[in-house]
């Protein structure tokens, strides 16, 4: 399978793009979407996140309260640095094992990650090939 990685920064089209793909037969995965799942209930990641950050980051019944993470993060770039160095790697091995499960399923086939932060993460090295939208 020809791994691929999609990046570019906010609004510049990167979901445009993917879906053109996925019309063409490609599998796209969303990084936020890999996001939100490494954080559910009960995951290592919300563990994570809740040790780092404190408990007050979890709403009453376990889930992450994003609002009040946001509130955090986006007013301190430290505090934002260490939450994308936490789960990246949660994030990241979440989105290896949907690519060996497609893989798997389509050797031949073409996997897309789109991905805001790929460069800044360091993920971008796992891939084969790299696009990146600029508008």
């Amino acid at each position: 399978m020809l791994r691929v990685g999609l990046t570019g920064s906010i609004a510049v089209g990167k979901s445009f793009v993917a879906s053109v793909f996925a019309e063409l037969g490609c599998h796209v995965l969303d990084a936020d979407q890999t996001a939100r799942e490494v954080v559910e209930p009960g995951s290592p990641g919300l563990e994570a996140v809740a040790a780092a950050f404190g408990r007050e980051m979890l709403n009453t019944d376990g889930t992450l309260n994003r609002q009040r993470l946001g509130a955090l993060v986006f007013a301190d770039e430290e505090k934002r640095r260490q939450l994308n160095q936490l789960l990246h790697p949660f994030i990241i091995a979440r989105q290896d094992e949907i690519l060996r499960e497609w893989e798997s399923a389509d050797p031949g086939g073409i996997g897309i990650v789109d991905a805001a932060l790929m460069i800044e993460s360091g993920g971008y090295k796992r891939f084969d090939k790299l696009i990146v939208v600029h508008c």
